[in-house]
C-alpha cells in the first residue's frame, strides 16, 4: 500500500506538471500532496470506516459539518492501546497472491510470517499486483470470539528476521498495562499548566497563530482548501481507481474493493471506474507563457547560486577563463575604482530589467485574478444538492447550519451549542441544540428525533 500511494502521488504530480508547465517543482509537489491527502481522507471516511463501524456507528459519526471547537479530538488511551488493535484480528495467516483472473500465482500464496522483511518476494515474484489482488479479492479473516489473533501473530511474528518470534497478543496486553496515561488536557492541569478548551488557549505553547489556524483545518472539505469543482472531483476518488492507476497491470476490480465480489460477473473494467479529473487544477491564465519565462529566469538564478558549491565542468571552466580574460582587458589602463563603477552599472542595468519583468508578471496576474473573481461573482454557486445559488445568497442547510454563497464558493457555519444544564440532554425536533427533556414528556414522544 505504501508503494501504491507513493505511485499515486507521482502520477498526480506528473499530470499536474503537464497541465501546468509554468508551475515550479515545489508547487507541483505541494498540490499533489494536498490532493493525495484529500483522496486518503475521502476514502477512509466515506468508504472504509462505514464497513468497520456499521450503520449505527456511521450514523453516530455523521457527515462533516465544519470545525467544531467543542469536540474533543483526543484519542482515548483505552482505544489507542486496546480497541484500535482490532485490526490485528483481521489479518489472514496467509497472504493470498492472485493473478489477473484471481487464480493463485505460480509462486503460490505466502504464510504471513514469511512475508515480513522480505521485499525480494515483491521484486522477484510478480510485483505488487498479486498481493494487492489478494487483499481485495479474498475476504478478510472471519472474526470469531474463539479465534481472534492468528498463530502467525502470536507464535511466529518477525521470526523470519529474528531468532525469537514476537507474540503480538502478549505485546498488546503488556502495552495496556504500561499505559495509564490521561488525556492531554488533564495532563496539563496535572503539570500546573492552564486548562485548555480551544486552540486559542494553546497560544502560550503554540505562539504562531497560523499554525493554530492550520490545526483547525486538516480536513479536505473545509472552505478554501479546494474549489467546489475540485471537491466534486475528489469525491470521485476510490481505492479501486487508485489500484487501477498504480498497479503494475490491474485491469479489473470490483466497484467497491472493500467488499468481496464474485469473479468475473461482479468485476468492472478499470475504464468503468470513475476517476478524479485533474483538469480542474489547470490554470486558465493568459500569461502562462510569461510565467513560464519567469520560472526559467528563477531557475537560472538558482543555478548560478548553486554553482559555487559544485565542481565546474569543462564548459564552465572555459567560460570562466573567457570572463577572466575579458576582465584583464578592462583592468588595462583603468584603476580599481573605475572597474567597480562599471560592474555596479552593469548590475544595476540587469536588475532593472529583471524588476521590470517581475512587475509585468505581477500586473498580468492581478488582471487575471480580477477577471476570475468577477466571473465567480456572476456565476454564483451550487450547493451540495446541485441547487444553483445566487451570489451573496444565504440559506439554512439544516437546523443548525447556515450557508452563504460568496465569491463562487459555498461556506457553511454550524451553530455552536452551549452545554446543557442537565446530565442527559436530548435533541428535539425544531431545535438546534440538545435540550433537557421535561420529566413529563414520554420517552417515545414523536417530537423527538
Amino acid at each position: 500500500m505504501h508503494t501504491l500511494w507513493f505511485r499515486e502521488h507521482n502520477r498526480v504530480a506528473t499530470e499536474l506538471s503537464a497541465l501546468n508547465p509554468h508551475w515550479d517543482g515545489d508547487t507541483v509537489y505541494q498540490e499533489a500532496r494536498k490532493i493525495v491527502g484529500a483522496e486518503l481522507q475521502h476514502i477512509t471516511y466515506s468508504h472504509w470506516l462505514p464497513k468497520v463501524l456499521g450503520d449505527p456507528g456511521t450514523k453516530m459519526l455523521r457527515d462533516y459539518r465544519g470545525y467544531n471547537p467543542n469536540v474533543n479530538a483526543g484519542i482515548i488511551n483505552s482505544f489507542a492501546t486496546a480497541a484500535f488493535r482490532f485490526g490485528h484480528i483481521l489479518i489472514n495467516p496467509i497472504l493470498y497472491r492472485l493473478n489477473n483472473t484471481l487464480g493463485e500465482i505460480s509462486e503460490g500464496h505466502l504464510p504471513f510470517n514469511k512475508a515480513l522483511f522480505s521485499p525480494s518476494r515483491i521484486i522477484k515474484e510478480g510485483g505488487i499486483d498479486p498481493v494487492l489482488r489478494g487483499l481485495f479479492g479474498v475476504a478478510a479473516k472471519w472474526r470469531a470470539p474463539s479465534y481472534l489473533l492468528s498463530l502467525e501473530l502470536t507464535q511466529r511474528l518477525f521470526s523470519a528476521a529474528y531468532s525469537a518470534a514476537v507474540d503480538s497478543a502478549a505485546t498488546i496486553i503488556q502495552r495496556g498495562r504500561d499505559h495509564g496515561i490521561p488525556p492531554y488536557v488533564d495532563f496539563r492541569v496535572f503539570c500546573n499548566l492552564t486548562s485548555v478548551k480551544n486552540f486559542e488557549d494553546l497560544q502560550n505553547e503554540i505562539k504562531d497563530s497560523e499554525i493554530r489556524q492550520k490545526l483547525r483545518k486538516f480536513w479536505y472539505e473545509n472552505p478554501g482548501v479546494f474549489t467546489p469543482a475540485q471537491l466534486t472531483q475528489l469525491k470521485q476518488a476510490s481505492l479501486g481507481r487508485v489500484l487501477c492507476d498504480n498497479g503494475d497491470s490491474i485491469q479489473q476490480v470490483q466497484a467497491d474493493v472493500f467488499v468481496k465480489a464474485e469473479y468475473p460477473q461482479d468485476y468492472l473494467s478499470c475504464s468503468e471506474i470513475p476517476k478524479v479529473d485533474l483538469r480542474v487544477w489547470q490554470d486558465c491564465c493568459a500569461d502562462c507563457r510569461s510565467r513560464g519565462q519567469f520560472r526559467a529566469v528563477t531557475q537560472e538564478s538558482q543555478k548560478k547560486r548553486s554553482a559555487q558549491y559544485n565542481y565546474p565542468d569543462e564548459k564552465d571552466m572555459e567560460l570562466s577563463h573567457r570572463r577572466n580574460r575579458q576582465r584583464d582587458k578592462i583592468y588595462v589602463g583603468e584603476d580599481a575604482r573605475n572597474v567597480t563603477v562599471l560592474e555596479k552599472t552593469k548590475f544595476s542595468q540587469d536588475f532593472s530589467t529583471f524588476a521590470a519583468e517581475i512587475q509585468e508578471t505581477i500586473t498580468a496576474l492581478r488582471e487575471q485574478i480580477n477577471k476570475l473573481e468577477a466571473r465567480l461573482r456572476q456565476a454564483g454557486c451550487r450547493d451540495v444538492k446541485g441547487v444553483p445559488r445566487k451570489a451573496e445568497e444565504r440559506w439554512m442547510k439544516e437546523d443548525c447550519t447556515h450557508c452563504v454563497c460568496e465569491s463562487g464558493q459555498v461556506t457553511c457555519v454550524v451553530e455552536i451549542c452551549a452545554p446543557a444544564p442537565c446530565a442527559s440532554p436530548e435533541l428535539v425536533k425544531g431545535t438546534c441544540c440538545p435540550v433537557c427533556r421535561d420529566r413529563g414528556m414520554p420517552t417515545d414522544s414523536p417530537e423527538k428525533r
